[in-house]
């Protein structure tokens, strides 16, 4: 068996079980002469509980992913490159989000966000073997996706080239604001969540 068929399956175990079936498979590795795979299967680290939340969650709802992954690039397209009407489109990204939410913790929030604005991200996310939880990468890959505007004619080809490098710094110091609230959202969002759960908790122990 090839290692990465290897990591699928370690990966998809539950964390708790990961350690041990990693530590054998390397050992069968080793016995048959596969020395440099064994190591290579041996560095797997085991998913924090977070990032194996998210590993199943991929794993056993696969194409509700791939529908949040699909409105998050659509709703990229619309406030970016102007394709598309944003109000739909970030209606449909929220409610494909939140429809995950609810086959999963609040927990798995961020790195499903971090996702959306990040094409590598996604890919990480679609693999399903994440080691950690997604952090934030700002906007990523999402500047790929601009339209570039056309350049217009100029009756006196002499002229110079207006210099645009303070509009595109400003572009992208808006784009990092706005990257920095979305993260920051996310964790108050979460915070809500884990204070409604203690509410609970308290609750149902009267």
């Amino acid at each position: 068996m090839a290692t990465d068929e290897i990591a699928d399956q370690l990966y998809a175990l539950p964390i708790e079980e990961f350690t041990q079936a990693r530590n054998d498979a390397a050992t069968e590795l080793r016995k048959a002469g596969r020395r440099d795979e064994a190591e290579e299967v041996k560095a797997l680290r085991k998913p924090t509980a977070v990032a194996g939340a998210v590993n199943r969650l991929v794993r056993e709802h696969r194409d509700q992913v791939e529908e949040y992954l699909t409105a998050a690039a659509e709703l990229r397209d619309a406030q970016v490159a102007g394709k598309g009407d944003v109000a739909a489109a970030t209606k449909r990204e929220r409610e494909t989000l939140d429809r995950l939410l609810r086959l999963a913790s609040g927990e798995v929030r961020q790195t499903l966000q971090a996702a959306a604005v990040d094409d590598e991200a996604a890919e990480e996310l679609r693999r399903g073997r994440l080691e950690r939880e997604l952090e934030p990468r700002g906007f990523g890959t999402l500047l790929t996706h601009a339209k570039p505007t056309p350049a217009k004619p100029k009756p006196k080809p002499a002229k110079p080239k207006p210099d645009d490098r303070a509009a595109r710094v400003k572009l992208r110091q808006s784009q990092e604001k706005l990257s920095a609230a979305r993260s920051e959202l996310a964790r108050a969002e979460a915070a809500v969540e884990q204070a409604q759960r203690e509410l609970d908790r308290v609750r149902g122990s009267r």
